[in-house]
């Protein structure tokens, strides 16, 4: 049996302001808590099942909103692939075009 912490406890996570107005069920205020700390693999992993276990259409609302926030951004996957693009494309041609440097 392990002792009881000592010390102050940890302050729990303030809500994100998206997710002030959600309904409160202790599933949705776990899965917030867990945005918040940016677990946002359990929020993926666990959302399914909370909103197949819920009859609450404004709780599977809140539900697919979390899960959707934890999806990359398009633009920044468009601008990633657009580097890397740039990246090959300049690798390429240094090396197509380059020289042995010279010896002297």
């Amino acid at each position: 049996m392990h002792p009881a912490p000592t010390g102050p406890r940890p302050r729990p996570r303030p809500r994100p302001a998206f997710a002030r107005d959600f309904p409160g069920s202790p599933g949705l205020d776990a899965l917030v808590e867990a945005f918040a700390r940016g677990d946002y693999a359990r929020v993926r992993a666990d959302a399914p099942a909370l909103e197949r276990a819920s009859d609450d259409d404004a709780i599977k609302q809140a539900v697919r909103t979390l899960v959707e926030r934890t999806r990359p951004d398009p633009l920044a996957v468009a601008l990633l692939g657009l580097a890397a693009l740039i990246f090959i494309v300049l690798a390429a041609w240094a090396i197509t075009h380059g020289r042995p440097p010279a010896r002297g």
